[in-house]
């Protein structure tokens, strides 16, 4: 009977072992579908720049870089290169726009919150470069900024005020970039700037430049498979359906022990400190030293009263003896099955 059951828990195990080396397969699987990378990217733009003198019995040079303040009357021109660069961890289809403009604001010197004269110029059309890679690139190199002329503009105004005047030159960009791997598309828009003082007698050539850069990552766009998740949520499903069966049948085949064998398991457990179990087979004799009592309990006292031990004899699967020497005279009781029936 034993061999038996232990053979059909056998058999009711190795589907379940199976479903569960599937589920977690299929779980993995899930796993790997949504550990997906998004779309990161870094953008990033600069602005260099050297200034061209007028012909002068100062200077050997005919640049001048940026650790030199500069007489603006001997300044003809800067020579300005801006460069913008975005890169992807993937491909993108980009559509990058630019332009240059420049702005004169002019203020009088004792009120710089308005201005008394602002002109716009137009030094770089609109442009678009169209592609699709890992990298978006624009390099504007030696663009001229004719110095002489916005400071003759500052110079007629004079006569009026004492003016304190900026020459706002403004490199503007606008990328706009898609990608299969994510949702949302890229769109940034940046504007790179150098401020250049026309009104002052030198010119400090380390202009200020602001120049913005970015990196940003975009969530991934995770398609799910429907076919999967719903072949998993079976599988758990007819898992949940053979660990009950697997239960039911446990219960079904499991021992059963009759009021014998429990009361006798019980009072095994529950008075443990007093009872040692003896090895090798019962002999009592009959003798007027020989005293049979009706329960355990009536030999607990015995065992109480005495001091002594509670010794248990298994006599059989169905018999069970429990015995208290006290010098001459043996106590004892006897467990039958058929008692409990």
């Amino acid at each position: 009977m034993k061999l038996k059951r232990k053979f059909g828990l056998i058999l009711h195990a190795i589907p379940i072992i199976i479903m569960i080396v599937i589920l977690i397969f299929e779980v993995r699987l899930i796993k790997q579908q949504n550990k997906v990378d998004g779309l990161c990217y870094k953008e990033n733009s600069d602005i260099s720049y050297k200034v061209l003198l007028k012909p002068n019995n100062y200077y050997d040079k005919e640049y001048l870089d940026n650790r030199y303040n500069v007489v603006a009357n001997l300044i003809n021109k800067f020579i300005v290169d801006y460069s913008y660069i975005n890169t992807f961890s993937s491909d993108v289809s980009y559509k990058l726009k630019y332009n240059v403009k420049a702005e004169l604001v002019i203020y009088d010197t004792d009120n710089d919150d308005k201005p008394v004269f602002t002109k716009s110029y137009n030094l770089v059309d609109d442009n678009t470069i169209t592609g699709k890679g890992i990298m978006a690139k624009l390099d504007l190199t030696e663009k001229e900024i004719n110095y002489d002329e916005y400071a003759s503009i500052v110079n007629q105004l004079k006569k009026e005020v004492i003016p304190n005047a900026n020459l706002i030159v403004k490199f503007n960009t606008s990328f706009e970039g898609e990608s299969d791997l994510v949702t949302d598309n890229i769109n940034s828009s940046k504007t790179a700037t150098l401020t250049i003082p026309v009104s002052q007698r030198t010119v400090n050539v380390d202009i200020k430049k602001n120049v913005n850069n970015k990196e940003e990552c975009l969530k991934a766009t995770v398609t799910k498979n429907k076919a999967l998740y719903g072949l998993t949520i079976a599988t758990i499903v007819l898992l949940v359906i053979l660990v009950i069966r697997y239960i039911i049948y446990m219960i079904k085949t499991a021992k059963r022990r009759s009021k014998y064998e429990q009361e006798l398991n019980r009072i095994l457990r529950e008075f443990d400190r007093a009872i040692t179990e003896a090895k090798g087979k019962l002999r009592i004799e009959d003798s007027n030293n020989t005293i049979e009592v009706k329960d355990f309990m009536e030999l607990l006292d015995c065992h109480d009263n005495f001091n002594i031990p509670i010794i248990y004899y298994k006599v059989s699967k169905y018999v069970s003896v429990f015995v208290v020497k006290n010098n001459n005279d043996i106590y004892y009781n006897v467990m039958k099955s058929d008692d409990y029936k």
